[in-house]
């Protein structure tokens, strides 16, 4: 199975685009600080006061405080897309446990924790975030990860719930409850690890969506705190009134913010289509015919 959705996403080019620029965004964000020398908090005392434009010297300019744009662009981006990854896995483990048991248990117990779901999706994601951290005064690293995982995990357990009902009436799941395999164990060891193809896919999105909450929190000052640089507070430090006349403080997180955002959708539609098709390929004959 895994091979053969690893040929099938390697078949779709904007899937591979999508991962190839990944693969480049992380790996330019976690060497790229090493390789250039420049501390993102250096001050260039020559043109501390002004944005001085790209140059040979700064090769993205610098912003107000005379610090190296690109410097900054590429910790931030260490900073924005850990923040990303750290929250989805947060999301998934705490979406896949709780669906898994949802739809395992089935029943009254499968109700209630769904309706709980959709009373947590009924509520402004964005805006609760704003409010949890306003009311704790707590912008830590940390805290901005626990916040955007523990708020967008609903999604992934609806995924997982789904699975989990198409399985649990398996041969190989009755296998296990005859052999008097204990609950616990049966969906830890059955369940969820035939329900993690469209985790995946939801769990490369959630990367690109995290990341952009992230941006939007610490814009509005309530994400990463200066002097840590992170895209979204490099974008409200380039909508200064002093800075509007600097365009490449605005394009340069701007830009890198939208190719992630691209680059992880592309990503996660390939992966779609692959699981998708390979899904499809691997089915017993009598489903197939069913599904044609």
């Amino acid at each position: 199975m895994t091979r053969a959705v690893l040929r099938r996403f390697l078949r779709h080019p904007p899937g591979v685009a999508g991962a190839a620029i990944v693969i480049a965004l992380v790996v330019g964000v976690g060497v790229g600080p090493i390789l250039l020398g420049l501390s993102p908090t250096a001050i260039d005392h020559a043109v501390l006061g002004y944005a001085q434009p790209p140059s040979a010297r700064h090769l993205l300019g610098t912003d107000l405080l005379g610090r190296d744009v690109l410097a900054r662009a590429l910790d931030g981006g260490r900073v924005s897309i850990g923040i990303g990854f750290t929250a989805m896995l947060v999301a998934v483990v705490v979406g896949t446990l709780y669906g898994a048991i949802s739809g395992a248990a089935g029943g009254i117990v499968d109700a209630v924790m769904m309706r709980i779901v959709d009373a947590l999706f009924s509520f402004p994601t964005f805006f609760l975030i704003i409010t949890v951290e306003a009311l704790t005064n707590q912008f830590a690293l940390g805290m901005i990860v626990l916040i955007l995982g523990l708020l967008s995990w609903m999604g992934v357990a609806r995924l997982v719930r789904a699975e989990v009902l198409s399985l649990r009436d398996r041969d190989f799941v009755e296998a296990a409850r005859a052999l008097g395999v204990s609950q616990a164990r049966l969906i830890l060891r059955h369940l969820v690890p035939n329900s993690l193809a469209p985790v995946i896919v939801a769990a490369t999105l959630a990367i690109g969506d995290n990341i952009l909450a992230e941006a939007g929190l610490s814009y509005l000052g309530l994400g990463v705190q200066p002097p840590t640089p992170s895209w979204g507070n490099m974008l409200q430090d380039a909508l200064l009134p002093a800075a509007r006349n600097s365009p490449w403080l605005v394009l340069t997180p701007g830009l890198l913010i939208v190719i992630t955002l691209v680059a992880f959708a592309l990503c996660g539609d390939g992966l779609r289509a692959a699981i998708d098709v390979a899904a499809e390929q691997s089915a017993p004959p009598a489903a197939q015919s069913e599904a044609a």
